[in-house]
């Protein structure tokens, strides 16, 4: 904005403070406030402040009296500042800059620099700090002081036109700040009322405001919006205008009614784990009072993954006392089926018949394969700490499929194991690897949806990029694949593309924490309906005598 040119009467001064740049309408705005405010003191100063010659001519001698007396006035409207407002210093400077503005408006109306100032102090400044009782006693305090040198200067029709001129242009400025102050604080409010609403409308959990007494739903943020079009027995429904008790499903009412109830009660109440849907929510509800008006603040978070965690965290206890019962059925049914074999074997050399040798001999196999199967649970359920070792990784992928073959989900399921015969010795945990080949066995058949499923294990001999000898592992299947969005995601904890209740997401986040502790790598490779191929690579036992596999290089 250009400055209007200054009369040589005002002499040098300029404010030493940094100029406000005001944009158009932020001047347009400070015009027409100004406007109203000048007409109304118009009416009431005649003829000291209706712009005519008479006006024109006391602005300029009371601008020259207050700059002839200038460091005086200020010296003494800071001192009676602060004596009157009890404030222990007063800036000097800042008080000086506004004088010199004032003074500027005074000699000339349409130099709005002062009021720009004022504004922007009053929306982010000394005054957005200060109370409107404290900027009334600055302004009359400076009245009371200018009056002073007046009327020690100016005597009769003059002197009083010109105190009158004083007033009004004080009253003008106090009014200009006043209005100021509401406009600065509307604003603050609009701002304080758009912040709640976006963080009410950006949060991840649904949250509904709901009248106490009709129980009907007066507002609700998008994620509470998003729900309402999951829920079957919503949908169909608005969401708001309705009363909670209609969106419910009709067994939940009373609940809900004692729900509520409580909130009123108590001013606020919570409910765990509440089923909706096949979904579970955690409910936070409070009762808020805005004014004279109440409602009713519902929060639900959604834990569904959580209970998902309970569940499979009971299972899995479940599944650990099983395994310690069966370790201990286990080793009772081996004594008696020890003696059974025993007396077989006795009886096979006497048995001339060869009919009935083979009937022994087909009793014999079968009391082994027992065997065999139950020293498989046995070692399965028993808990030992991690240890890495040389391991027979074909041992281990023999004993996971016969373990998984009792197992309805593999009915059907073609299981082809292709070994390599020569194969290292892996450097790695037996109960951790184990672990991992029946998740990927798991996931596999999971992921097989047609009744000619087949899943393919082999084992190879292989080096890493560094030169480094590998043991290689795959597990193939042909299921319904994973879609290329989700590739990536595969290892991340409690992802999962698998329907709820069928799991948490934390198998292939536990098999990569298992393989990677165990120094390899794993890595999964899979196309939407060309099914999924899962690659490990582990460490070798460095010693050749252990590696028939490992021949040294000439």
């Amino acid at each position: 904005m250009r400055r209007p040119a200054r009369s040589p009467e005002i002499g040098s001064r300029e404010a030493t403070d940094a100029p406000i740049e005001a944009l158009p309408e932020e001047l347009q705005a400070i015009r027409n406030q100004l406007g109203a405010i000048a007409k109304m003191l118009a009416e009431l100063f005649v003829p000291a402040y209706d712009g005519g010659a008479d006006s024109m001519t006391a602005r300029a001698q009371s601008a020259a009296i207050i700059e002839r007396n200038f460091d005086q006035i200020v010296e003494e409207w800071c001192a009676s500042i602060e004596n009157a407002a009890q404030w222990h210093a007063v800036n000097r400077e800042g008080m000086a800059n506004a004088l010199i503005r004032f003074v500027a408006h005074l000699r000339e109306p349409s130099d709005l620099r002062t009021y720009m100032h004022l504004r922007h102090h009053c929306q982010e400044g000394m005054l957005a700090r200060a109370k409107p009782a404290e900027f009334n006693i600055v302004h009359i305090v400076l009245k009371q002081v200018i009056l002073k040198y007046l009327r020690a200067n100016l005597k009769g029709r003059r002197g009083e036109i010109a105190r009158d001129t004083i007033v009004a242009a004080i009253d003008e400025r106090r009014l200009m700040v006043a209005q100021f102050y509401i406009e600065s604080r509307e604003h603050a409010l609009k701002a304080s009322e758009e912040k709640y609403r976006n963080s009410i409308e950006a949060a991840p959990d649904p949250m509904y405001e709901i009248d106490p007494t009709t129980f009907v739903v007066m507002s609700a943020n998008a994620a509470a919006e998003a729900l309402h079009e999951l829920l079957p027995d919503e949908r169909e429904k608005n969401l708001l205008g309705t009363p909670l008790l209609d969106l419910c499903p009709e067994e939940m009412r009373p609940v809900v009614i004692k729900y509520i109830d409580r909130v009123i009660a108590r001013g606020s109440e919570q409910v765990l784990d509440l089923p909706l849907s096949g979904h579970y929510f955690d409910v936070h509800s409070a009762l808020i009072s805005s004014g004279k008006r109440q409602f009713i603040q519902m929060i639900l978070r959604e834990v569904t993954q959580r209970h998902e965690m309970l569940d499979t965290l009971v299972k899995a206890e479940r599944l650990a006392a099983a395994g310690t019962f069966a370790s201990g059925v286990a080793h009772e049914v081996n004594n008696p089926l020890a003696s059974i074999s025993s007396l077989v074997q006795a009886l096979l050399p006497a048995e001339k018949d060869p009919d009935r040798q083979a009937t022994l001999r087909t009793i014999l196999s079968q009391i082994n394969r027992i065997a065999t199967t139950l020293k498989d649970l046995v070692n399965f359920g028993r808990p030992t700490p991690a240890e890495r070792r040389p391991l027979d990784l074909n041992s281990v992928i023999n004993e996971s499929l016969r373990l998984v073959a009792y197992n309805r989900r593999f009915d059907g399921i073609r299981l082809e194991a292709v070994l390599a015969p020569n194969l290292a010795r892996a450097f790695a945990d037996h109960n951790g690897i184990q672990q991992v080949i029946l998740n990927l066995l798991f996931n596999a058949v999971d992921a097989i949806k047609s009744d000619e499923g087949a899943i393919h294990i082999t084992t190879a001999n292989c080096c890493a990029a560094s030169g480094e000898p590998r043991v290689m592992i795959t597990v193939a299947d042909n299921g319904c694949g994973i879609a290329a969005e989700n590739l990536e995601r595969v290892f991340d904890p409690f992802f999962t593309t698998k329907a709820a209740g069928s799991g948490v997401g934390l198998g292939l986040s536990l098999c990569q924490s298992i393989i990677l502790a165990n120094q390899g790598t794993i890595k999964v490779e899979s196309r939407p309906g060309a099914g999924t191929k899962v690659v490990i690579y582990l460490p070798v036992v460095a010693n050749a005598a252990l590696n028939p596999a490992i021949r040294p290089s000439a």
